[in-house]
């Protein structure tokens, strides 16, 4: 092999379709067997990530736990941007990841797609975790692309009918639910085809378990009918009433009911434009909330 030919092959920026792409921006997933799979040895930093499964519960959240809490203790914050269930500080708290560096999205829709762009767009987070309602090749694209221009870990989540689409995403990985293990197949990465799907135990043990078994729920979603409503009492939560977390559950709620008590501006008010009203109105129908635990 002639010299120039053999110095090429070794560039790190070039990779082969039968072996996995180097990358030295990843984040490890906590699972070797995972990490083994994954091109560069962990999540990677600018990219999107995409998970599709059917069943939620099934340790989705688990399976990012280890590389959430990482961020976390080094001071990122985590954006979940519209969550089907109300996140549970508590067993958040249990996995190691502080709640305080978790803000809640509540937007869907086209206004869930903006979100999650601007995040990504912001650099101001280290992870992007984003449930939106409807996938769209074209809007794939954009978050791609966003992705690109900083170093965020960006999840998207899927339904497995989609994994016969094409999708801009370079890591895809299907999720199933196989007795107490997760199933993994990652269908599309930077490398060659994974030969066998991988069964990981996404079971975490809760610091207040000791030694004796995993968490019942590592974490446990509250249920959400709808989407969040700031209307909802803060007595029809469920929350704990004692316990190591109870503190910081309870102080998120007092913030939230705080802020929700606030009285806002008032756009039938005498002496303001009809402009101005008509904005108010339009900015209160298409409104985000945004929640930090």
């Amino acid at each position: 092999m002639k010299p120039a030919l053999a110095e090429l092959l070794h560039n790190p920026l070039l990779w082969r379709g039968d072996s996995l792409a180097r990358t030295d921006d990843v984040i490890g997933s906590g699972f070797a067997a995972l990490d083994a799979e994954l091109p560069g040895g962990g999540w990677p930093r600018g990219a999107l990530t995409e998970l599709l499964f059917d069943e939620e519960g099934i340790g989705e959240l688990r399976l990012l736990a280890p590389a959430l809490k990482r961020l976390a203790q080094s001071g990122e914050a985590i954006v979940l941007a519209g969550p089907p269930h109300i996140p549970y500080a508590p067993a958040l708290a249990g996995c190691g990841i502080d709640p305080g560096r978790v803000t809640v999205i509540d937007a869907d829709g086209r206004n869930g797609w903006w979100a999650a762009e601007q995040v990504l767009r912001s650099n101001s987070a280290g992870a992007l975790l984003f449930w939106p309602e409807a996938a769209s090749d074209q809007r794939e694209r954009r978050l791609q692309l966003a992705s690109q221009e900083g170093g965020t870990l960006a999840f998207l989540f899927t339904r497995t009918a989609r994994a016969a689409q094409p999708s801009p995403a370079p890591l895809r990985i299907r999720l199933l639910r196989a007795a107490n293990h997760l199933h993994i197949d990652v269908f599309k990465r930077r490398g060659g085809v994974m030969n066998k799907p991988l069964l990981l135990e996404v079971s975490v043990t809760h610091p207040s378990a000791g030694n004796n078994g995993p968490a019942e729920s590592v974490i446990r979603p509250l249920a959400k009918p709808d989407r969040l409503r700031a209307s909802r009492s803060a007595a029809h939560r469920q929350h704990p009433v004692g316990g190591p977390y109870a503190l910081v559950w309870n102080r998120a709620l007092a913030r939230a009911d705080e802020m929700r008590r606030m009285p806002g501006p008032d756009p039938r008010e005498e002496g303001g434009s009809r402009n101005e009203r008509t904005g108010a109105l339009s900015s209160a129908s298409t409104s985000i909330s945004i929640s930090c635990l």
